[in-house]
């Protein structure tokens, strides 16, 4: 406990990782949700104030001290009157535009922005989470579990979530490994110095700029991909992922490009799920080393064989063991010294958040007619695509703080990425 009684809960390797990662990107998740009616603020209040009781660490600060130990999380017991406002506006979309890019203040708290976006009869909610706290699928678990509490609460209003937050460390994976595992993990052939691959997308960049600009991709369209994936025996990330190749090397005129592609490592539980809301994802990383292919069949069967690869070993835990290793052996600052100057951010990366399920994200009484997320606002060199699915529509989003000149680059960009997608 703190001097002020104040409970604390100790920060874990990958909270120190995104914490470097904010000389990189803003470390934030975004979401939007828009709604066909009006929300009722009261009950999401209440929702809200459930979900932090069950996940504390969302009302926290983040308190860094001591050149020895680690850093802890100080619970500040913010409750949804710090978290959720309520904005009126004609001007939806500026608005949207403007609230979806704010920043947490990681050593303030709390670590979740709630904005309900009131226009005429309808309600957008804008939701940005501190990246510190959780990765993409935590993100979504967390929506899916404060849609649930509003339902609940809409039919019971004595409604009460009986959980506690659990570990939020990676030991929660390699606690499942043995010592010869862990040494077969170490020993593996990583890809993480192929990050530096000195490509970069020739954008101006202005730190003062933050925007995200969207491309939607149909669902008729979604679903003659899909099919076209298993007639290929690939996946939708294949798919995605071979277009975004074949755009980058048409307006780079690149030769060799070393793509990190997010990996969820909760597949290496037993149950597939998280014991707390963390950071458990890391990178396989696809390469295709100078000739893309001529086609677009000719670059997926490149970009599955590569993904096939890197899914049939244990590289992309070697990147998390390590950092246990070091930040369990080494004082914790000089451990965050080190592996500050040693990582390798890719410059160019692309991110597929997966599917957002709308049979978890209900919230009674309305209509969801549309949601996406996206990751980090991406600073100057850093370049980043990230997708969503949500009722079979795809939303593909760009990250980045620049320039009115970068919009327009990155807006061709997703012209020329979303062409070099399968047509039908």
């Amino acid at each position: 406990m703190s001097k002020n009684n104040m409970a604390t809960y100790k920060a874990v390797t990958w909270d120190i990782m995104q914490n470097i990662f904010k000389n990189f990107n803003d470390h934030q998740l975004h979401c939007v949700i828009n709604f066909d009616t009006h929300i009722d603020e009261d009950c999401l209040k209440k929702a809200v104030n459930i979900s932090i009781d069950a996940l504390p660490i969302l009302r926290c600060k983040f308190v860094e001290k001591s050149y020895f130990k680690f850093p802890y999380w100080q619970d500040c017991k913010f409750t949804s009157e710090n978290i959720v406002k309520m904005i009126k506006t004609e001007a939806i979309e500026n608005t949207i535009q403007k609230l979806i890019v704010v920043k947490t203040k990681e050593d303030f708290g709390p670590q979740i922005i709630i904005n309900i976006i009131r226009s005429g009869e309808s309600d957008s909610l804008c939701i940005v989470m501190n990246h510190m706290v959780s990765d993409g699928v935590g993100f979504k678990e967390y929506l899916y579990m404060l849609s649930s509490i509003y339902s609940n609460l809409k039919s019971n209003p004595n409604y009460v979530l009986d959980i506690k937050m659990g570990s939020r460390s990676t030991n929660q994976i390699f606690k499942n490994f043995s010592i010869s595992d862990k040494l077969k993990i170490l020993l593996t052939s990583a890809k993480l110095s192929k990050y530096d691959s000195g490509v970069v997308f020739p954008l101006e960049g202005d730190n003062s700029n933050p925007f995200i600009l969207i491309r939607k991709i149909p669902r008729e369209r979604f679903l003659l991909m899909r099919t076209y994936a298993k007639a290929n025996n690939a996946t939708i990330n294949d798919i995605l992922l071979s277009a975004y190749i074949r755009a980058l090397y048409k307006v780079l005129k690149i030769k060799r490009l070393a793509l990190p592609c997010p990996v969820n490592l909760r597949r290496y539980i037993s149950n597939g799920k998280s014991e707390g809301i963390c950071n458990l994802t890391s990178n396989m990383i696809c390469e295709i080393e100078y000739e893309i292919g001529h086609t677009y069949e000719e670059t997926l069967l490149k970009v599955k064989n590569s993904m096939d690869s890197e899914k049939g070993n244990f590289s992309c835990l070697k990147g998390p063991l390590i950092l246990e290793m070091a930040f369990s052996i080494l004082p914790y600052k000089k451990a965050k010294q080190i592996i500050s100057k040693v990582f390798n951010n890719p410059t160019i990366a692309m991110t597929n958040i997966g599917i957002i399920d709308k049979n978890k994200l209900v919230f009674d009484g309305l209509g969801i007619k549309d949601t996406f997320i996206c990751g980090s606002i991406k600073y100057k060199p850093y370049f980043q695509i990230a997708a969503t699915t949500f009722d079979n529509e795809i939303t593909l989003s760009s990250n980045f703080c620049g320039t009115e000149d970068d919009k327009i680059k990155i807006t061709e960009f997703l012209d020329t990425f979303d062409n070099e997608l399968p047509h039908f």
